[in-house]
C-alpha cells in the first residue's frame, strides 16, 4: 500500500456505511450460533438439545429465527458502534498521535454504549422471536417480523417498553466493545510491530480470534442476564442486571453464569473476523478510487 494512499482520509459517513455492511454479513454468516445461544440461556438445554429441539420443531429454518430483527440489529448497533469508533479512533490518533491500551478500551466502550442503546429495540425483539420456540405455544408472541414486533411492544408495553433491558444490554455492549475493539486494535498492532504477522488479512485474522477469547470471557455473564431480563414473563418487574447475575448464580451455580458459552465464541470469533476483513476491504478499495481516502 503506497504511502500517498496511507496519508489519505476516510470520509465519515464511510466508517459507519462499511459497518453496517460487514456487520450484516457477519451476522448471516453466524445466525444459527445466535439463535442456539439464546435457546439455551433462557433454559436449560445443552447445546445439543437446544439444536435438536430447534431442527425438530422447527427444520432448517429454525435456525435462523428472528433473522430479520438481527439484521436490523446490526444496521442500527453495528453501524453506530463501528462508525464511532472508528471515527474517534481516527480523531484521536489525528489529535494525539500514538493512543495506549486503555484509550483504545475507552473509546470501544464509548463507541458499545451509544451503539447500544440506539439498538436496544431490536435486540428486544431478537431475544423475543427467538425465545418463543421455548414456551408453550399459548404463551408464544409470534411477532412476525422485526417491525411487527417493534409496533406490538409498543402499542403492548408502551414506547419505553421497546428499551427494556437497556442498561445490562449497554453494559455489555461496553464490555464486549470495549474487549473487542480496543484489543483487536491492540494485538494488530503488537503482532505488526514484534513482526511475527505482516501480511494484512492474516494479520487482522489473528488480531480478531484473540480478542474473542477475551471479550467473550468477559461478557457472557451480563449477557445472560440481559437476555432473561428482556425474555421475562412474569407478571413482577424484572430485576436488574446485577440482582439477575446473582440470582442465576444462587439458583443455579456460578457456572450457569456462562451458559452457552460455546456457540458465543462460535458465533463471536468469526462474526468479529467477518466484520473487520470486509469493512477494511471496502475501505481499502475507496482508497484506490478515491485518492483522499485513507484505511482504518
Amino acid at each position: 500500500m503506497s504511502a500517498s494512499t496511507q496519508d489519505a482520509k476516510v470520509p465519515k459517513f464511510v466508517n459507519f456505511v462499511t459497518g453496517g455492511m460487514s456487520g450484516v454479513i457477519a451476522q448471516i454468516a453466524t445466525h444459527p450460533m445466535d439463535v442456539l445461544k439464546i435457546r439455551m440461556q433462557v433454559s436449560r438445554d445443552t447445546l445439543r438439545d437446544a439444536a435438536f429441539r430447534t431442527l425438530n420443531s422447527s427444520g432448517v429454518c429454525g435456525f435462523y429465527s428472528g433473522l430479520s430483527a438481527a439484521l436490523l440489529r446490526q444496521l442500527t448497533y453495528t453501524t453506530s458502534r463501528l462508525g464511532i469508533y472508528t471515527t474517534l479512533l481516527d480523531i484521536g490518533e489525528q489529535q494525539f498521535g500514538y493512543l495506549n491500551y486503555v484509550t483504545m478500551i475507552s473509546l470501544g466502550m464509548t463507541a458499545g454504549v451509544i451503539g447500544s442503546f440506539i439498538g436496544t429495540p431490536t435486540d428486544l425483539i431478537l431475544i423475543r422471536m427467538v425465545a418463543d420456540e421455548n414456551l408453550p405455544p399459548e404463551n408464544r408472541r409470534n411477532y412476525r417480523n422485526a417491525i411487527s414486533g417493534i409496533f406490538n411492544v409498543w402499542k403492548s408495553e408502551g414506547f419505553s417498553g421497546l428499551w427494556r433491558g437497556a442498561i445490562p444490554t449497554m453494559g455489555r455492549a461496553a464490555i464486549v466493545n470495549g474487549a473487542q475493539l480496543g484489543t483487536y486494535t491492540r494485538a494488530k498492532m503488537l503482532l505488526r510491530d514484534t513482526g511475527y504477522i505482516q501480511n494484512d488479512i492474516p494479520l487482522q485474522f489473528t488480531a480478531a480470534m484473540m480478542s474473542s477469547i477475551i471479550t467473550c470471557f468477559a461478557s457472557i455473564p451480563v449477557d445472560v442476564a440481559k437476555t432473561r431480563i428482556q425474555n421475562w414473563r412474569q407478571p413482577t418487574k424484572p430485576p436488574g442486571v446485577i440482582a439477575m447475575i446473582i440470582k442465576i448464580a444462587k439458583t443455579e451455580s456460578i457456572i450457569s453464569l456462562w451458559r452457552g458459552f460455546l456457540p458465543y465464541y462460535s458465533r463471536a470469533a468469526p462474526n468479529t473476523v467477518i466484520t473487520m476483513i470486509p469493512s477494511r476491504t471496502v475501505v481499502y478499495v475507496a482508497c484506490l478510487t478515491r485518492p483522499a481516502v485513507k484505511p482504518l
